[in-house]
């Protein structure tokens, strides 16, 4: 049998066994914040902090409620069981005060949370990362409780079975109306989860050579299902970087020969997404695009529409496309259209040639270096 509790061990209704390892494990980590190279000692440590996070709050709801009966019932600090819960209670404060003052942070916030705080601050202090610790160093840097990870993973499931089979680039863009919105909303949440997990590995390690490593290995189409949290970002940038270079595909192929900038991708997309369907949704100007350049690529999209080979010959060369045409078209030329717009007239201009081919028009055609007067001419062509 064991030793007899006393008095005040059964007071506190069995949770008196929380107080001499909460103390022995207290006096370790204030022991550790006192040296003067305590964040090399402590990176030794983290299974210390980790096995603190882990009891603190049991911890917590028994100290409070313990410590204002002792008070309020005068229990004897020569008592053992009482002496350990006052020494529990001063480390605890003691502990909240020097790690709240070594990371910045106030003094009001729980120990669990200190904790926490601690670790992923130790973890991601910038260093030199030799190629036998990469691996443990990943999985060290990406838990599967970190919220960016675990954003970033529902990013890559949701993209995985959208975009894991071949798609036909020049069809009717290849998404349920549910799919479109839901890649709609989810793009920039999944790219700003990725970018942050990514800026978390670049801020450790030093020279970059581990996140050159893994980027390599991103690039690979991966084999089975992710197990890890360096495993999870690795599925979803391959799905990001997978899912983007046909969104980009299916872009280039409705507006060649115009060649959108980078930074013209999304917004361009996202409209072609509602525009594919419902022909008078606009491109709107927006920062990324001015209203010149909005309506250039808008004739682009429609002279790629009106040939293309899966719509009906009646839905080619309707009124109201030439409407849309002619409207885009005096949009396009209130700007300077550079190369791009020279690219359009020349679709237009081939379009010209084409169609006056054996007709009276055929010698009678004027050039122009706008597109309205263009647009015009082919309409009057194509009947």
């Amino acid at each position: 049998m064991g030793a007899p509790r006393d008095e005040y061990q059964l007071r506190l209704e069995g949770r008196a066994e929380l107080l001499e390892p909460a103390r022995e494990r207290y006096y370790r980590l204030v022991l550790v914040l006192a040296e003067s190279r305590w964040q090399e000692r402590l990176r030794r440590e983290l299974p210390l902090l980790r096995e603190i996070a882990a009891h603190q709050d049991a911890l917590d709801a028994m100290l409070g409620p313990a410590l204002r009966r002792a008070q309020a019932e005068s229990w004897p600090t020569s008592n053992p069981t009482v002496r350990c819960l006052y020494e529990v209670h001063s480390l605890h404060e003691q502990l909240v005060r020097d790690v709240a003052r070594k990371l910045g942070r106030g003094s009001q916030e729980s120990l669990g949370s200190l904790m926490a705080a601690l670790e992923d601050w130790l973890v991601t202090i910038p260093r030199e990362i030799p190629p036998h610790l990469r691996a443990s160093t990943a999985l060290e840097l990406l838990p599967d409780s970190l919220p960016a990870l675990r954003e970033a993973a529902a990013f890559g499931g949701f993209l995985e079975p959208l975009f894991a089979h071949p798609m036909l680039l020049t069809g009717r863009i290849p998404f349920t109306q549910a799919q479109r919105e839901s890649l709609n909303l989810w793009w920039p949440r999944g790219e700003a989860a990725l970018a942050s997990v990514w800026r978390r590995l670049s801020g450790v390690d030093a020279k970059g050579l581990m996140v050159a490593e893994l980027r390599k290995r991103a690039t690979l189409a991966p084999s089975r299902p992710p197990r890890n949290g360096p495993e999870r970002l690795l599925h979803a940038e391959y799905w990001h970087q997978e899912a983007w270079a046909r969104l980009r595909q299916l872009v280039l192929a409705r507006l060649a020969p115009l060649a959108p900038e980078p930074h013209e991708f999304a917004p361009v997309l996202w409209w072609l997404f509602e525009r594919e369907y419902v022909p008078r949704v606009r491109l709107l100007p927006s920062e990324a695009l001015e209203d010149c350049r909005a309506g250039l690529i808008e004739v682009a999209y429609e002279l790629w529409d009106a040939q293309r080979r899966d719509i009906p010959d009646e839905e080619r060369w309707t009124p109201a496309r030439w409407a849309r045409m002619e409207e885009q078209s005096w949009r396009a030329d209130e700007g300077r259209t550079g190369a791009d717009g020279e690219r359009v007239r020349d679709v237009l201009r081939t379009l010209i040639q084409q169609h006056a081919i054996g007709t009276e028009n055929q010698r009678g055609w004027k050039d122009s270096s706008r597109l309205v007067p263009l647009v015009q001419q082919a309409r009057a062509l194509i009947r």
